[in-house]
């Protein structure tokens, strides 16, 4: 069985905490069918996009760091922390629990929640703001 434990920390190194916004990298690791339910809202692949090019516009810089993961056959959970800093210079951090599907070699899907730890209540939804 092919380790997406591995995939999902690469994909949020190499599109989240770096900075900028590459759309190629993204289309490498997300499928265009992709969908993902977040705190009741719904992102289809367009809309995802346009989520990240809101964060790369907001964020200065983000740190993930994953409290534990597990992975069953083409499916990984995570329970993972965002740290970040705003372009405004405000500090947050979010506890973000999620289900990533995985179909060849991209995800697919993903249905997560997320709850803000600490940080401006107006970025709170910083998750799924697109």
């Amino acid at each position: 069985m092919k380790d997406y434990k591995k995939l999902i920390q690469e994909i949020f190194q190499n599109i989240f905490e770096k900075p900028g916004y590459d759309e190629t990298i993204v289309k490498r690791y997300f499928s265009t069918d992709y969908v993902q339910y977040v705190d009741g809202k719904t992102l289809h692949f367009n809309e995802f996009i346009k989520h990240i090019k809101v964060l790369k516009e907001a964020i200065a810089s983000m740190t993930l760091v994953f409290d534990s993961m597990a992975q069953d056959n083409d499916i990984v959970f995570t329970n993972h922390r965002v740290k970040a800093t705003t372009k405004e210079g405000n500090t947050g951090e979010v506890q973000v629990i999620a289900e990533f599907h995985i179909q060849d070699g991209q995800i697919n899907y993903c249905n997560e929640l997320t709850r803000q730890i600490s940080g401006d209540p107006k970025d709170s939804d910083l998750g799924s703001r697109h």
